[in-house]
């Protein structure tokens, strides 16, 4: 299986995913299997967004608290991979099922029997990236991963040069990287083309004040540019020499 990574500004996505064979689709109804401290924080953005949410927790009194603390969002207390429990509350007619247990193969089981019943879309809360090829394999198209989000906050903090923000992709191999072009930063004042990034890196976008730029190896990036740039991990440590200032700012 071929991994695309496509870079592209908001007004353009639909017609993107149309070329995929995919659609953004809106949702009212989601099923939320986990109420811990991750299923409590998406079950109120949810309800802050008045979509219709049910949310199965298997603690009974972490079903007391949180009925208590969630108005708008159906509380029940059970085992979410409970096939008859799942039959219960219409799984058939979710839009997405969002499995947030902190037992990963209970989220794989659950958000499979989701799927088998009819529900349009499932989301999977994996850590181990030993299991990610495998619930690609078995059709677990989307999932989240607490331990990459916690990657990608240390890999902001890490590297050098004005980094805004990092995404590790498949596993470690790859990285995203958002960045601010200083003033005296190799990347500033001349041709991309001619700015030293290594084989495996490339700048996707160019973003100056409220104008989004897919760049050419004509483009100039200009002092305070925000930059985004694609790299190999085997490239990173000379992105973040380009990104770096020549001299100390005081």
């Amino acid at each position: 299986m071929e991994h695309i990574v496509v870079h592209a500004v908001v007004e353009d996505l639909k017609g993107i995913l149309n070329i995929f064979g995919k659609r953004a689709e809106p949702f009212n109804r989601v099923l939320l299997v986990g109420g811990g401290n991750l299923g409590f924080k998406v079950a109120t953005a949810l309800q802050d967004l008045s979509i219709h949410t049910k949310l199965i927790e298997k603690d009974p009194n972490r079903c007391r608290e949180l009925a208590e603390r969630l108005d708008r969002v159906i509380v029940l207390q059970g085992d979410g991979s409970d096939q008859g429990l799942l039959q219960e509350e219409n799984t058939q007619n979710m839009d997405v099922v969002i499995t947030l247990t902190g037992d990963e193969e209970t989220n794989i089981l659950t958000s499979l029997l989701a799927k088998q019943m009819g529900a349009h879309k499932t989301i999977t809360r994996i850590s181990r990236f030993s299991y990610f090829p495998l619930v690609s394999a078995i059709g677990l198209e989307h999932i989240i991963s607490p331990r990459r989000a916690a990657i990608n906050t240390m890999l902001q903090y890490l590297r050098r040069g004005q980094v805004l923000s990092a995404m590790a992709l498949k596993g470690e191999e790859a990285e995203v990287l958002e960045a601010v072009a200083l003033e005296t930063s190799d990347v500033v004042g001349k041709p991309l083309g001619d700015v030293p990034f290594p084989k495996g890196a490339l700048v996707v976008a160019i973003i100056r004040g409220d104008e989004v730029i897919i760049p050419t190896g004509d483009s100039v990036i200009q002092p305070h540019d925000r930059i985004i740039i694609f790299s190999t991990r085997q490239g990173i440590p000379q992105v973040e020499k380009a990104l770096t200032v020549k001299l100390e700012y005081f």
